[in-house]
């Protein structure tokens, strides 16, 4: 089931599902193998008791508020999805321990990423040639069949977004390039494609992710600060004067190249998205401030929404997406944060519960898992979903000690996927 779920990583907005805007089909099998997985003998570790602190304060602390309110359906909601996320970092951490100790487990892993990215690639090759060279959309008919959403003459793999895209990108990314540190070099190809898809998809939230990333590194480790400072510059001029130098010389337009102007109170005041990015998160900052102990209560981050938003923020109501959330479905209101959601929702208790939880994973974790957390960390800066995979999956591995360095020995015995091997997967 996992194997699965890895292979159907890239899917996140099929057509003919219809449950959620962020839907993503390795969610399913993801959640079947957690209660599988209830059959082995197989327990939470140590570290995750602020993990289940948290989701017992949540659920109960939810369970309470919805009698003052009156919904009990978004306290349900908020608890499915919970459990939801709870059965998937179950899921990766049990697959980190066992890929500690079995090479067939990380070679499977190898060829799931190969499934998962090969089909994403080849779309994306499509959109690269329709958005630069053709011009004419021809892309989008074909993008239609596994994304409801689609975008003219933008690279979106198989996504909703091009932001969701690079999501799958940086996150399946990392593993892809830890696998092939340890053998595993056909996935280079796969790697090194989807890279360069998603930097010419000139998406700002993939390089705003990718740089708050790296600071969040610099911050939890302290080996090779300057190097990674370096680092650091050299991704923001690339962002910073390289992306723009690109966008004017091959000509391209639209509202998503307007953003590396860096006219920041332009863009808050012209780009519903960038409105929604940052206002949303600063709305469940001020609604943390009104109830900074307990929250409003899992799920409930709506509540209050529209009244800090008609006070503060209402010149956003210009934006259809905002209107909408406003006055035709009020309770669909979400935070796009996932920090400032258990902030606003779960009050200091919930929230130091959770941060308790992440800072485990820092303890004795190599340079790699380190990193991983801090991609974690950026991911949901501008993701709020409790049922997020590839936060989840990242955690889990981290916690399941995937990213540790693995024993010279064993390394050395890591089987390497070969041409011949993905011909008889064929």
């Amino acid at each position: 089931m996992f194997m699965l779920s890895l292979s159907v990583l890239t899917y996140d907005s099929l057509p003919f599902i219809h449950f959620s805007v962020y839907r993503p089909v390795a969610m399913f099998p993801l959640f079947l193998a957690s209660i599988l997985l209830l059959f082995e003998k197989f327990r939470f570790g140590k570290g995750d008791f602020f993990l289940i602190g948290f989701c017992v304060y949540s659920v109960c602390h939810s369970l309470v508020i919805c009698m003052g309110y009156g919904s009990m359906g978004a306290s349900m909601k908020h608890i499915f999805t919970l459990m939801i996320g709870l059965g998937m970092y179950r899921v990766a951490l049990y697959i980190g321990q066992l890929c500690k100790e079995d090479p067939k487990i990380r070679r499977m892993m190898a060829i799931s990423l190969w499934i998962a990215f090969l089909p994403p690639i080849a779309i994306g090759c499509l959109q690269l040639v329709d958005s630069f060279i053709v011009k004419s959309g021809f892309s989008m008919s074909i993008t239609g069949l596994f994304s409801e959403k689609v975008y003219l003459r933008r690279i979106q793999l198989l996504s909703g977004e091009p932001s969701w895209a690079a999501i799958h990108v940086l996150s399946g990314g990392l593993i892809m390039s830890y696998l092939i540190r340890l053998g595993y070099r056909s996935l280079r190809i796969p790697l090194v494609l989807s890279v360069l898809l998603m930097v010419l998809s000139f998406s700002a939230y993939a390089y705003s992710v990718i740089l708050i990333a790296l600071i969040f590194y610099i911050v939890l480790t302290s080996k090779n600060r300057g190097r990674m400072l370096l680092i650091l510059g050299g991704t923001v001029a690339f962002v910073a004067v390289f992306i723009p130098f690109l966008i004017d010389y091959l000509h391209i337009s639209g509202y998503f190249a307007k953003r590396f102007q860096f006219d920041f109170q332009a863009m808050l005041k012209t780009d519903n998205s960038v409105f929604v990015r940052f206002v949303f998160p600063l709305i469940g900052v001020y609604e943390f401030l009104r109830h900074p102990v307990f929250g409003l209560g899992g799920g409930y981050y709506f509540y209050e929404f529209n009244a800090i938003l008609f006070e503060k923020f209402s010149y956003g109501l210009k934006f259809k997406e905002v209107y909408d959330i406003a006055y035709v479905m009020p309770d669909s209101a979400t935070s796009r944060n996932l920090f400032a959601k258990v902030l606003s929702e779960e009050g200091i208790v919930g929230f130091m519960l959770f941060i308790g939880f992440l800072s485990t994973a820092v303890k004795g974790s190599s340079p790699y898992a380190k990193f991983a957390l801090a991609l974690c960390f950026s991911l949901v800066m501008n993701f709020d979903s409790y049922s997020f995979v590839n936060f989840w999956l990242l955690i889990g591995f981290i916690r399941g000690g995937f990213f540790n360095e693995m024993p010279a020995a064993r390394e050395a015995g890591t089987e390497t996927l070969s041409t011949k091997g993905m011909k008889q997967i064929a």
